[in-house]
């Protein structure tokens, strides 16, 4: 087989479609060309296939779905073409490939100096200063430390640096920033751009956040329902927007005010007297913390990557217990103290605290449809429910988090992120909860869904008096949606609630 001709482009797409085995169409006669060098971005609110397409240069389309027709090339090599064994060697040496969701590219039981070992050879001492340039420097014992041991934004930039270690010729990077605070953001800017230069490699970003790939790549396709509705250079698309699609995701940048105002001297529907949280490296996130959550209301857990935000959470969930405190929850009217371990917990109790959880797509199961799984969450909170009546508050789920009911005849794999994302909102919502967690669950939004989202639960506040915890890194997204802030990681524990407008100050 020919390799790459000199001059010819890194990577070339030509009119490339792709369908459901249903026959809907997920791609479009879409065409890319890529440089040798260059960083270039495809940008697309959620399911418009943007990570259909970057997979297609790996040579693979996911499962239900089928490539109808067109061509793709990469370093010369047409992907589809390849036996097994060439495609292990073309994926381990030609191409990188970070996931949108870090805990699916990052084997769980392997330690992150085994990980970084696959991508590339290097003592511990090459390994942590690899780690160092992604902000990992600070994490005790990181190279011993399993994917589970590690927080979402930790996982995420452990997946970067695997990624970017293995010297490859094009890297594609699937929502790279997604679940990461603005330090963070900025230390995947710097790697990737100092990689880039440094190894001569090409960039291919999927992004729905139009701000951060203007940072990384000086061209841009605009995806919408499987088509390129725009292409240019990405300052001309920035000042002078032409396709709708376009217009809305640069005009969508700032999120407004959305929480409706909480009642005075509502009653109380989660408290929390006394609790202390240590994250896994001993870090103390929250020390004597005294708060309450009121009915409908809403409260922020803020702080960087690796802080203990998600350790909060799980200490809430009775999935990891707090080390020192109380948690009590009002089910059937009654406040009452929960136990710290989640098995010890009622029914009720169980269902009354929901998670949306940070990699979603590691709590589907991905052999099922999605209207199965809705299903089977609907008959938790009503197991007396006959079939046809689950089916429509399946589509009831699907269509109030902004998602076709067809969806539900699908199954995840075959899905972009954003909708795997809204599934697990649409799940949690099943089950009728009084306090709903949301831990970062709009990070692998576009803007104007991400909108969409937090209007969502702001109305459900309003309209069913579902407490919220949102646990985020981004300020605009606390300000917008929450009563009040527990800090986290700001150079000492937390001990008390702040109002939203110190993130500003």
């Amino acid at each position: 087989m020919l390799g790459q001709q000199e001059g010819e482009p890194i990577a070339q797409v030509r009119d490339l479609t792709v369908c459901t085995r249903a026959g809907s169409t997920v791609l479009q006669a879409v065409s890319l060309s890529l440089e040798k060098g260059e960083a270039f971005a495809i940008v697309g609110e959620s399911g418009s296939g943007k990570t259909t397409l970057a997979l297609a240069l790996l040579g693979h389309v996911r499962n239900g779905l089928v490539k109808k027709g067109g061509s793709v090339s990469v370093c010369g090599r047409d992907p589809f073409s390849l036996s097994e064994r060439e495609l292990r060697e073309y994926r381990s040496s030609k191409v990188s490939w970070l996931s949108q969701d870090p805990a699916l590219s990052l084997t769980p039981h392997m330690t992150v100096r085994e990980l970084l070992g696959e991508a590339f050879d290097g003592d511990d001492e090459r390994k942590m200063s690899l780690l160092a340039e992604v902000g990992l420097e600070g994490v005790g014992g990181v190279l011993e430390r399993r994917p589970s041991a590690l927080s979402g934004g930790q996982r995420r930039r452990v997946a970067i640096a695997r990624a970017m270690a293995s010297d490859p010729e094009l890297v594609i990077l699937d929502e790279p920033t997604a679940g990461l605070d603005a330090e963070a953001i900025d230390d995947v800017v710097r790697v990737v751009r100092d990689g880039a230069a440094f190894s001569g490699a090409s960039i291919l970003v999927i992004t729905h956040d139009i701000a951060f790939a203007s940072r990384i790549a000086r061209s841009v396709h605009i995806m919408q329902a499987g088509s390129v509705v725009e292409s240019g250079a990405m300052g001309d698309v920035l000042s002078s927007p032409k396709s709708e699609c376009a217009k809305r995701l640069v005009g969508a940048l700032a999120l407004g005010a959305m929480a409706p105002q909480t009642e005075k001297d509502a009653e109380a529907a989660l408290s929390l007297r006394g609790l202390t949280v240590e994250t896994p490296d001993g870090k103390t996130a929250v020390r004597d913390l005294d708060f309450d959550l009121p009915v409908g209301g809403s409260v922020a857990v803020v702080g960087p990557s690796g802080s203990g935000k998600s350790t909060l959470v799980k200490a809430i969930s009775g999935t990891a217990p707090a080390k020192a405190g109380s948690i009590s929850l009002r089910a059937g009217g009654v406040l009452a103290p929960l136990d710290r371990r989640f098995e010890r917990r009622s029914v009720e109790e169980l269902l009354s605290v929901q998670v949306v959880p940070q990699d979603p797509s590691t709590s589907m199961n991905p052999a099922l449809t999605v209207g199965f799984q809705l299903s089977r969450a609907i008959s938790r909170r009503h197991p007396e429910w006959k079939r046809e009546r689950r089916r429509e508050r399946c589509a009831e789920l699907l269509e109030s988090v902004g998602l076709s009911s067809d969806l539900a005849k699908r199954k995840t794999p075959s899905l972009s992120g954003g909708q795997v994302q809204r599934i697990a909102i649409a799940r949690a919502l099943a089950q009728e909860p009084s306090v709903l967690i949301c831990d970062e669950s709009t990070s692998a939004l576009d803007v104007a869904t991400q909108k969409e989202v937090l209007r969502l639960l702001a109305t459900i506040r309003e309209s069913k008096g579902v407490a919220l915890v949102v646990v985020t890194h981004s300020a605009d997204v606390a300000s917008s949606l929450c009563d009040s802030v527990i800090p986290v990681g700001q150079g000492q524990a937390a001990t008390r609630a702040v109002s939203p407008a110190c993130l500003k100050a």
